[in-house]
C-alpha cells in the first residue's frame, strides 16, 4: 500500500472518482528492486471509511505486479479511522477509552470499544520496532514521534510521512509497520489491500503480514 502526500480524505474524491479513470500521479513502487517503477492505474475497491463506503484506486508496478491500495495520507490501513483521531485517541494523559473518544471526536457508545482496540494496537511488539526506527531520546513512542515531527496536531500523518522517506516502512497506525507497503509473505501479483470490505467495526489486520 502508498499514500497520496498531501492528499487527505476529504479531498481523496477530488483526486479520484469512481465514475473517472484519471491517471495516477507519479507513485513509484515501494520496491527496491524494482528501480523506481511508476505504479500504473489498476482499478479500485470499496471500503468503509467513517461509517460510509469509500472508493479508493488501486496500482500496480509494471515489473513485480504487485497491486497497492492508495490511501489519503491520513488513513488507517485496514481500519475504519483516520490516524487524526487515532492520535487524539492515544495521546498521553487520557484517563479511559471513553475519555479518549471523546477526544477523538467518536462520542457513540460503541466508539469507546473502537478505541480500545485502536489502544490495543498500540500494546502489541509492533511499537518496539517503531521506536527502535526513531531517534533514541527519553520518552514513550508518542513522545518521540512529536519531538521528532512536532507538537502540533497531525503528528500521526507527519510521521508516516517520516517512516515513508527514511526507511521505506509504511505506518499503518494502530495495526503495525508493513516494509515497502507490502505484507511480509507477499508472492508476485499479491495485493496490499486485505481487508477492503471490512465492516464498520473496524476489521482487523491480516494475520502475519505485519512488518517483522
Amino acid at each position: 500500500m502508498v499514500s497520496l502526500p498531501g492528499v487527505g480524505i476529504k479531498d481523496y474524491a477530488s483526486v479520484f472518482a469512481r465514475e473517472r479513470r484519471e491517471p495516477l500521479p507519479a507513485l513509484v513502487c515501494p520496491c527496491p528492486a524494482c528501480r523506481g517503477a511508476l505504479l500504473r492505474g489498476h482499478g479500485g475497491y470499496e471500503r468503509y471509511v467513517e461509517s460510509g463506503l469509500m472508493w479508493l484506486r488501486r496500482g500496480i508496478c509494471p515489473i513485480c505486479k504487485v497491486t497497492h491500495a492508495i490511501l489519503p495520507d491520513d488513513l488507517c490501513a485496514y481500519r475504519d479511522a483516520t490516524l487524526n483521531a487515532v492520535e487524539a485517541a492515544v495521546a498521553p494523559g487520557l484517563a479511559t477509552p471513553v475519555v479518549a473518544a471523546r477526544a477523538a471526536g467518536e462520542p457513540a457508545p460503541e466508539s469507546a470499544r473502537r478505541v480500545r482496540r485502536w489502544l490495543a494496537g498500540f500494546d502489541a511488539a509492533f511499537v518496539q520496532r517503531l521506536v527502535g526506527l526513531l531517534p533514541a531520546v527519553p520518552g514513550t513512542w508518542f513522545e518521540r514521534a512529536r519531538r521528532l515531527v512536532g507538537s502540533a496536531p497531525g503528528v500521526l500523518v507527519r510521521l508516516r510521512a517520516w517512516l515513508w522517506t527514511t526507511y521505506g516502512v509504511f505506518f499503518g497506525g494502530p495495526t503495525g509497520l508493513w516494509r515497502h507497503g507490502r505484507p511480509r509473505d507477499r508472492f508476485r501479483g499479491h495485493s496490499t489491500d486485505h481487508g477492503s470490505r471490512a465492516g464498520p467495526g473496524g476489521g482487523s489486520s491480516p494475520s502475519g503480514h505485519e512488518w517483522g
